[in-house]
This record gives C-alpha cells, sequence and structure tokens, in this order.
C-alpha cells in the first residue's frame, strides 16, 4: 500500500508531516487530506486563507494540493 505525506505551506513556512499515512490510492489521500483540513481549521492558527496542504506519495512526486478554504 503506497504512503503519503500532507505536508502544510504557507509561502516559505512549512509543517512538514514526516510519518507519512499509508492509504490504497489517491482517491483515499484526497479524502484523508480533507477531513485534516477540516479538522485543523477548527484549532486555532489554521484558519489562515493561504495555507494549502500538498499531499506527496512515498517517491516525493506531488499528487494534489488543496486550500484551507472554509467548505473545504
Amino acid at each position: 500500500m503506497p504512503r503519503y505525506f500532507f505536508p502544510i505551506h504557507r509561502g516559505d513556512w512549512i509543517q512538514d508531516e514526516p510519518d507519512g499515512t499509508y492509504l490504497p490510492d489517491v482517491a483515499a489521500a484526497l479524502s484523508y487530506a480533507e477531513h485534516a483540513i477540516q479538522e485543523l481549521r477548527k484549532k486555532s492558527g489554521y484558519n489562515d486563507l493561504a495555507l494549502m496542504m500538498f499531499v506527496t506519495d512515498q517517491s516525493g512526486q506531488y499528487v494534489l494540493s488543496l486550500p484551507f478554504w472554509p467548505g473545504c
């Protein structure tokens, strides 16, 4: 099963996510990222519209990116 990483970016600032999560495919990674963003937006400091979550696979290739916009 592939491993995906979900670092959060804002300009030059990066909150790395070194452990990753094993998920069956890109669709599962998208669902995981959406849920993670919803949970993070509930915490203070994660309601900045400039935040982006970049999903990468275990080879370091970018798979997708998601904004921290309301409703996402």
